[in-house]
């Protein structure tokens, strides 16, 4: 579940117990979730144009591949913050 921007920020700044860094891992899979979602809609939008000749759509269909692309790197960033967070969780759970 993606937390309320005010509520991520302090937890972000806060967080001391394993329930912490699990409300964060969680913040962040889903963050993922949204960046994967956006990569597959951009993708699909590129191949709705890239049949077209004209060059502004040409044009189009690359910007969208490159954003996608972008999209899926933050969703990897995202997934690898969030593996972060679950071994931490484990390491608070056993203080």
């Amino acid at each position: 579940m993606k937390l309320p921007e005010a509520e991520f920020a302090q937890l972000a700044r806060s967080h001391k117990t394993a329930e912490d860094h699990r409300k964060l891992a969680a913040h962040f899979t889903a963050h993922a979730v949204e960046h994967e979602n956006d990569a597959k809609l951009h993708e699909e939008l590129a191949g709705h144009v890239s049949g077209h000749h004209d060059a502004v759509e040409t044009g189009l269909a690359g910007e969208s591949r490159h954003y996608a692309a972008h999209s899926r790197e933050a969703a990897e960033a995202m997934r690898s913050i969030a593996k972060i967070h679950e071994q931490l969780a484990k390491e608070h759970q056993h203080k």
